[in-house]
């Protein structure tokens, strides 16, 4: 993902790589559930949800946006983490999130 200043300059903020074939332990995690209705779930690689997103139904039936996000965020995980998630996720589907 990439950042981009005022002027319009880009700058390499991460990259996404798959793990080597020969690693023996795993520490993915998965996405649950639909994200494009924000009906989803974060698992950890022992399966243990670490966070939950969603929309509000008072927002949802207020707003017709997609881009407000209801999260609950496991204490001791990274939010920062889940937050990259998300925009990661928001970016593939074509939402308002840039990374």
């Amino acid at each position: 993902g990439y950042a981009f200043d005022h002027e319009g300059s880009k700058k390499l903020v991460f990259t996404l790589k798959e793990p080597p074939s020969n690693s023996s332990r795993s520490s993915n995690f998965e996405v649950k559930g639909y994200f494009p209705d924000k009906d989803c779930i974060i698992v950890d690689p022992s399966g243990n949800i670490v966070a939950q997103i969603g929309v509000k139904k008072e927002i949802e039936d207020l707003m017709e946006s997609k881009d407000l996000y209801h999260i609950v965020v496991k204490p001791g995980i990274d939010q920062a983490f889940i937050a990259g998630v998300i925009a990661t996720l928001d970016y593939i589907y074509g939402e308002s999130t840039r990374c």
